[in-house]
């Protein structure tokens, strides 16, 4: 599992990629001497298993040389992904990385990755530092994925519930408009929620709101009102209250902190 600690692999790409509904029209793939990871942020897509497993927020790919990455979501899905490119030397990449695993913490698989894309993107730090970090804790989340022996599968009711929160998190949403977009009772869409996610389906469109506004404030210069109203929040108190308790510190001081 440590071969890459021997020749470590160069980070040369991070960023992202969100496909159109049903997938994408052009899957890539990762030429010789290159690794490729995707992982999922949001939204669902089909593994490359025999018999393609749906897949949601967390899954991690590894794609090798030769090796496509993943494309298809059902026609009324979408899938989001952070990607992370590596070259490698000329013995390649460790070859035990199975093509998926899943990172079983939402909300750390978001604080890392948003912070792995600021400091490529806006931090003078060496790249050697980053690659290592991100292959340390890639490498942490597959051995604590084996030990829980969780599965891959999403129920197809989560994965439309989840689509359609993605989708609509600016709009005014109830429980009964999420519950009748997956077709199920609000009773099951609270099971489905608690017993896969670990949250409720408020929590998760609360994070999902929150999420968006940290990106924004970290990449723009929006005033803090007119991104509460665009991410869901019409009454900016309430929205500078969220933002505080999810990130530990108010909107400003996010800004400031992240602030090219």
């Amino acid at each position: 599992m440590n071969n890459w600690r021997n020749l470590p692999p160069r980070l040369t790409r991070v960023g992202t990629y969100k496909s159109p509904l049903g997938g994408s029209r052009k899957p890539t793939s990762a030429d010789q001497n290159e690794v490729l990871f995707e992982v999922i942020q949001e939204g669902s897509v089909y593994g490359l298993e025999e018999q393609p497993v749906l897949h949601g927020e967390g899954a991690v790919f590894c794609h090798q040389a030769g090796q496509v990455s993943v494309s298809d979501s059902p026609s009324e899905s979408y899938y989001h992904c952070y990607v992370v490119w590596f070259e490698c030397g000329q013995d390649g990449f460790a070859p035990d990385w199975p093509r998926v695993f899943q990172w079983k913490d939402r909300k750390s698989m978001h604080a890392f990755m948003d912070e792995i894309l600021h400091a490529f993107h806006y931090v003078a730090m060496p790249l050697d530092v980053i690659g290592n970090l991100i292959l340390s804790r890639f490498e942490f989340e597959l051995e604590r994925s084996r030990s829980l022996a969780r599965t891959q599968a999403i129920p197809s009711q989560l994965s439309l519930a989840t689509d359609f929160i993605n989708r609509n998190y600016a709009k005014p949403l109830s429980l009964d408009d999420v519950a009748k977009a997956a077709d199920v009772s609000v009773s099951h869409l609270h099971m489905l929620f608690r017993e896969q996610l670990g949250e409720s389906p408020h929590q998760y469109l609360i994070q999902k709101r929150l999420r968006i506004a940290g990106h924004a404030l970290a990449t723009g210069n929006q005033s803090i009102k007119a991104l509460a109203a665009e991410v869901g929040y019409p009454n900016a108190e309430n929205f500078c209250r969220a933002f505080k308790k999810f990130f530990g510190r108010s909107a400003s001081e996010y800004r400031q902190a992240y602030s090219r």
